[in-house]
């Protein structure tokens, strides 16, 4: 990995109840990344006193630290002397861009804004995850080193039953919106592994980093994914197909204003596969093993 021994940075993160919150504090924390970083690491929180969850550490591990994102005076004082800003909040986007702007007033070296989903950047149309460009941008014009990650589709969120992506493997439904003669390939990464690629890339120095890049912890046809449940449970999956133009007229004119239509039109287009453009192997340096869609279903997710 492009890390020194020497460089142990002090980082904070932003979000722990979200998806990823938990995951990546246990990333950090973990065997392979624990001795990369300046303990404890600071978990932003509305409430430090009602902290519970899956992982909960003690205060040599883990500081937890009230953040009210309309006060910039308590916000900097919880990030002060942080090297690096892990932005992990929900659909918050004014809580974005106050983190950012707190991660530049106190002089963090590296900011992890709040992507890990689609990578909009090749969408040839408007989307909701364009709003996740402008604090990135705001960062980097503030002079941050910025990194996005892109990792396609959930994992955990997606497989056996993932409404915003049309797939109902327990119910025996899915629906693929695709263009007349294809079969689009979806990349999905579980969460465990975003987490610790959000570590890998916060204990690195941030001069040897990208701005931004692409994760893929295995990728298939929702065709694909659809007769491989069914071989192995033995159930009916039926597969219905939706026209790709018909469905993006329906979402892109106001027919849908859910962003699961937004999820399903990428998917259709073939902005979702990741398999041939992927960071991989940059990204876990061997030290982890990406989890595939069979082990996923098999451990009962």
């Amino acid at each position: 990995m492009s890390m020194s021994p020497s460089y142990k940075p002090i980082v904070a993160i932003a979000g722990l109840n979200g998806t990823l919150g938990q995951q990546t504090l246990a990333a950090l924390l973990s065997h392979q990344f624990i001795n990369c970083f300046h303990l404890p690491i600071r978990v932003l929180t509305r409430d430090p006193s009602n902290i519970g969850g899956e992982y909960v550490y003690t205060a040599d591990m883990a500081q937890y630290l009230r953040a009210d994102y309309n006060d910039p005076e308590v916000l900097d004082a919880a990030l002060e002397n942080v090297d690096v800003v892990i932005n992990l909040l929900g659909m918050y986007p004014t809580s974005w861009i106050q983190l950012g702007e707190a991660a530049y007033r106190i002089g963090a070296k590296l900011y992890i804004p709040s992507e890990f989903g689609p990578d909009y950047r090749c969408f040839n149309y408007d989307s909701p995850f364009a709003l996740k460009q402008v604090q990135s941008e705001r960062a980097r014009n503030d002079g941050i080193k910025t990194v996005q990650i892109f990792c396609g589709i959930f994992m955990d969120h997606a497989i056996p039953a993932g409404g915003h992506l049309g797939i109902d493997l327990q119910g025996g439904r899915v629906t693929a919106v695709a263009q007349p003669g294809s079969e689009p390939r979806v990349s999905f990464t579980c969460v465990r592994d975003v987490a610790m690629t959000i570590a890998s890339v916060a204990c690195r120095r941030p001069s040897t980093l990208p701005d931004a890049f692409r994760i893929a912890g295995d990728t298939w046809t929702l065709r694909q994914l659809a007769e491989y449940y069914q071989s192995i449970t033995g159930a009916t999956v039926h597969v219905t197909t939706q026209d790709y133009s018909a469905f993006s007229a329906w979402v892109l004119h106001g027919g849908d204003q859910n962003i699961g239509g937004h999820y399903q039109l990428a998917a259709g287009a073939g902005f979702l596969d990741y398999s041939n453009n992927s960071s991989n192997e940059w990204a876990n340096a061997g030290m982890w093993q990406w989890r595939s869609i069979q082990q996923h279903l098999f451990s009962g997710n």
